[in-house]
């Protein structure tokens, strides 16, 4: 029977191998002491059950041998993983924007060099930009609107977030593509899309002709920038 701590010596000696070559080649993913402690354990883990599966076999050397050898596969594409983790998490978040209209991205620090929070919304089809957000804890659809003074909430969205609706005071005119209308001040206690949050913003509750909400200026004018490309939205605050 072959030496199991003869290949937990050789796998030891492997993996820290493949540990220099990871910082040698992504020497920034090990800066910070936490990811340094974390990739060790890791490490050191596929040492135990690679070593241990090796040096425990009864099978051929040649099947041995194909055994440690898909193990440093293993090990390899767990550390090409881990290196570009940042990287893969961003393309996830990018297909799922575009799967899903109106979902904010997050910018990744090479897009967004500002050092403020800054988010993506894809254009839809119609030449619109539509934002998922959470009105409290309550998901809305909006429709983007920079020419809409104040965030205009129709009455079954107002009514989904739990605004009391028998307290309202409709005391504001308002022109919709309907035609007049009566709107009621509220305020709203958080509105979020994505990483961006803002607290007590101003709103408008349409009594009727509004089938979309509108995210207008009294969300927007707060934040630090946003801007439109052909493709997208960009936020930042």
């Amino acid at each position: 029977m072959r030496s199991t701590l003869g290949f937990f010596s050789i796998f030891a000696l492997v993996v820290a191998g493949l540990l220099l070559l990871f910082k040698f080649f992504a020497p920034a993913s090990l800066q910070n002491e936490n990811d340094q402690a974390q990739l060790i354990y890791l490490l050191l883990f596929l040492v135990l059950i690679g070593g241990g599966a090796f040096g425990s076999s009864k099978a051929p050397i040649t099947v041995a041998i194909k055994q440690a050898i898909t193990w440093l596969a293993i090990f390899m594409l767990v550390i090409v993983v881990y290196s570009f983790r940042a990287e893969l998490s961003s393309i996830t978040d990018r297909t799922y924007a575009e799967l899903v209209p109106g979902e904010a991205r997050e910018l990744s620090t090479t897009q967004n060099q500002s050092g403020l929070i800054a988010i993506a919304i894809r254009k839809s089809d119609d030449g619109h930009f539509y934002a998922n957000a959470k009105v409290n804890r309550t998901s809305i659809r909006f429709l983007v609107d920079t020419g809409a003074s104040s965030i205009a909430l129709s009455f079954a969205d107002a009514k989904r977030i739990g605004i009391k609706m028998n307290e309202l005071n409709y005391i504001i005119n308002i022109s919709t593509a309907s035609g007049q209308t009566l709107g009621a001040p509220v305020i709203l206690d958080k509105v979020s899309i994505g990483k961006i949050v803002l607290r007590d913003v101003e709103a408008i509750v349409i009594k009727d002709g509004l089938n979309i909400s509108l995210l207008g200026m009294s969300f927007l004018g707060r934040l630090q920038k946003f801007e439109a490309s052909r493709n997208q939205l960009i936020l930042k605050k």
